[in-house]
């Protein structure tokens, strides 16, 4: 099962090494591919969306894990509900980042098909459910 992890700021989460040993791939969008300022809210989402429409029509993943609620990961829940693939989002990434986050929590948590606990056991089969179901 391949998944994208999207939201890591930057330093991978512990959840991906854990994610590999159980058998999925594990793959993160392309920096380059995410360009904006991070000033630029708005310009920020606009690059996100036209890179993950990009990035899923070349290869679709089977899920998408949000680690984040970032605008990164926003946008990256409505490309993947476009196109309908699964998205879950991580519990306890959902508040830590105040401000926008929360909105974006509330937007994020609507989109996606679960949320699941910090847990790879649990991520994996969640998402397997998903992507069978």
């Amino acid at each position: 099962m391949k998944i994208v992890i999207v939201g890591e700021k930057g330093r991978p989460h512990a959840l991906a090494g854990a994610l590999e040993t159980g058998g999925a791939s594990v793959e993160r969008p392309p920096k380059s591919a995410l360009g904006a300022a991070h000033d630029d809210q708005l310009g920020e989402l606009a690059a996100a969306l036209i890179a993950f429409e990009r990035l899923f029509a070349d290869d679709a993943p089977d899920a998408v894990l949000l680690v984040s609620t970032s605008n990164l990961a926003l946008a990256a829940v409505l490309v993947a509900t476009k196109l309908q693939i699964p998205v879950a989002a991580l519990v306890v990434s959902a508040r830590d980042e105040g401000g926008m986050s929360e909105m974006n929590w509330r937007l994020i948590e609507q989109l996606a098909d679960g949320t699941v606990a910090d847990d790879a056991g649990t991520i994996s089969a969640s998402l397997r459910a998903l992507v069978v179901g």
